[in-house]
Parts: structure tokens; C-alpha cells; sequence
């Protein structure tokens, strides 16, 4: 007989567990030779390939009625498949995950014939304080019809009906002095990502799976990964001393025989998630030692790098227009009428 249903979603689809006193996963398998017709396989911290697994296992076969908990499993197997065939990275499947995460209290008992323009309306009121967050969540709730769609769950999308709330573009943009705040409390190989990030404009991403080798006599080349789709032409950024003071800091600490421009001690690479803690500790410690610095994001350097340079193609777009609208936050220099 099947494993008695959850008490509670914890975002996590039909058959996956989590135990809540050692952090481990586990799963429901098949197994013929069980009575049960069922197995439990652990995966042990590892939440990726429990999910994996799941898509291999459930994705293409888990039906559980005609509720949204249903959509939302067949949505984490499609993402799952397209992350190992290469469409996806990881930093956005795992956001993605997260944005299931949310959804899930909300919709997940509700029958998908029962959603409703005025239903998402009402949740779009109480969410829409945070606008990025509901776009962010409506987005995928979008894409979650899709897949039910394809998969006959459903015959239409009411969230296409959902405008998305107005965002405003950030305007923040760090003064040298407060880049250099906050370089006097990074240890030396975050000092260098950040001398890299706000001399190149590079995402986070690209920075921590930079090769030793994309750095050579005429600079350094990237194509980076959230473009590469729709520019499949990398961008080569030329030595200068940004460029350079960032690979000696690095190098100073860096695995000789490993292949990553950074790498930790043991040569493994840095995690996103300890690099934001890295680069989160090195904020706080600043703002408590300089009076009047404000908090400004990691990806504020790659607007920085964008608006203080003389070629807007420094930041890989195809399309000048979204430099200057997001990216561009310099005051626009004019000449008076008289």
C-alpha cells in the first residue's frame, strides 16, 4: 500500500521526505519484491539528486488527481529534464524550486478546474505588496499550467489573465569609497571577486565557474551563461589594472592544480550559497564600522561596472536599451538650452 499522505506540503513532490531532526532526504521507489511495492532510498544532504531521481522515477508517471499539487510535481520533473539537458542553470532551477516552495500552501489543494481569474485576483492583492516576489511566483504558477496543460491536467491558463505588478528598475549605485569599505572587511579572495566584478560587470555565476584558462595574453574571454543563448559570442574584456590587482589577490590563495580561477582550499569550488554568506558578512562588518555606508547588493557592481564604462556592450546585451534601463544609473550628462 502507498505511504500514508503528509500532514503538511513542505514544497517537496509526492514520495519525498525530509527527516526533520538530521536535514536528510529520502524518497519511495518502486520495488516489485516489497510487499508494499515500495523502497525508501535516502539521498542524504543531497536535495538535487533526490529530485533528480524523482524525475526519473515520478515525473513522467505521477498522477494525483486533478489538483494543483499534481501541476506542481509534474513542473519540478519538466525543470529537473531540462537542467540536465542544459537549458537551465542551477541557480535558476533552484529558484524555481523555491518559487514552488510558496506556491504550494496556497494552491496546492485546490483543484486546477476550480482556479479562477477573481481567485488569483484576491491572492495578487495580498501578495502584490512585494512585487518582485509576486511576479516572480506568478511567472511560475504560468508555467505550472503549461505543463498541466501538456500533460491534460487542465485545457487553459487563467494566470495569463494576471498583469504583473510595475517594477522598478534598482537605481543604487556604490560610490568608490563604499566599495572600498567594504573591501577592507573581505578576505583576500572575496576582495578580488569584487575588484573583478566591479572592473568586468560579470554575474556572481559566471565569476564562480570561471576557468584558470579563460584568462590569456589579450585578457580575459567569457560567454557568459545567461546570455549565450541569445549571444552566442563571447566578450573580451582587456587587461588593465582592475583586471589585474583581482588576479593577484586570487592566486595568492587559489589550488594550484585546480582548474577554477577560485577555488577554496581543498580546491573545491565555492558554493552561491557560501559566497553570499561570504559576501554578506563582509556587508554587515562594514556597515557597523562606517558610519553612513548603505547596504548595496553584489550585483549593484555589475551596474556599477556598466555605468562607469565608456562601451555599454561591456555587460553582454544585444540590445542597448536594456543597458540603459536597468543597468545605466549615471546622471545623464546634457547641455543646457542657453
Amino acid at each position: 500500500m502507498p505511504p500514508r499522505p503528509r500532514k503538511q506540503r513542505n514544497g517537496l513532490p509526492a514520495y519525498c521526505y525530509r527527516d526533520p531532526k538530521t536535514g536528510a532526504y529520502w524518497m519511495y521507489v518502486p520495488d516489485s519484491t516489497r510487499k508494499t511495492g515500495l523502497r525508501r532510498e535516502g539521498f542524504g544532504q543531497d536535495l538535487d539528486r533526490m529530485l533528480d531521481a524523482w524525475a526519473r522515477c515520478w515525473g513522467a508517471t505521477e498522477r494525483r488527481g486533478d489538483t494543483l499539487d499534481a501541476a506542481f510535481d509534474a513542473y519540478l520533473g519538466v525543470i529537473a529534464t531540462r537542467r540536465h539537458e542544459g537549458e537551465l542553470s542551477d541557480t535558476t532551477v533552484t529558484d524555481y524550486r523555491k518559487r514552488v516552495a510558496s506556491l504550494r500552501p496556497v494552491f496546492g489543494h485546490v483543484r486546477l478546474a476550480d482556479v479562477t481569474v477573481p481567485m488569483l485576483a484576491a491572492w495578487r492583492d495580498v501578495r502584490g505588496n512585494k512585487r518582485t516576489t509576486f511576479n516572480r511566483e506568478r511567472t511560475v504558477l504560468s508555467e505550472v499550467f503549461k505543463v498541466a496543460i501538456e500533460r491534460g491536467l487542465c485545457r487553459e491558463n487563467p494566470v495569463v489573465h494576471l498583469k504583473p505588478k510595475m517594477e522598478t528598475p534598482r537605481d543604487r549605485l556604490p560610490t568608490d569609497a563604499e566599495v572600498n569599505a567594504v573591501l577592507a572587511h573581505c578576505p583576500r579572495w572575496l576582495a578580488g571577486v569584487v575588484i573583478l566584478a566591479a572592473a568586468t560587470g560579470l554575474r556572481e555565476g559566471d565569476i564562480l565557474r570561471l576557468r584558470k584558462a579563460d584568462f590569456g595574453p589579450d585578457g580575459l574571454t567569457v560567454l557568459p551563461r545567461k546570455t549565450r543563448r541569445k549571444n552566442p559570442r563571447p566578450t573580451r574584456w582587456a587587461w588593465s589594472e582592475g583586471l589585474k590587482l583581482a588576479c593577484e589577490l586570487v592566486a595568492r590563495e587559489s589550488v594550484v592544480s585546480s582548474l577554477l580561477w577560485l577555488s577554496k582550499p581543498d580546491g573545491q569550488p565555492y558554493t552561491e550559497d557560501g559566497f553570499r554568506t561570504a559576501w554578506n558578512r563582509a556587508i554587515r562588518a562594514a556597515l557597523d564600522a562606517t558610519p553612513g555606508l548603505e547596504r548595496f547588493r553584489f550585483n549593484d557592481l555589475r551596474a556599477k561596472a556598466g555605468s562607469e564604462s565608456t562601451d555599454w556592450r561591456i555587460l553582454g546585451h544585444l540590445d542597448q536599451r536594456t543597458f540603459e534601463r536597468v543597468y545605466n544609473r549615471a546622471p545623464r550628462d546634457v547641455v543646457p538650452s542657453r
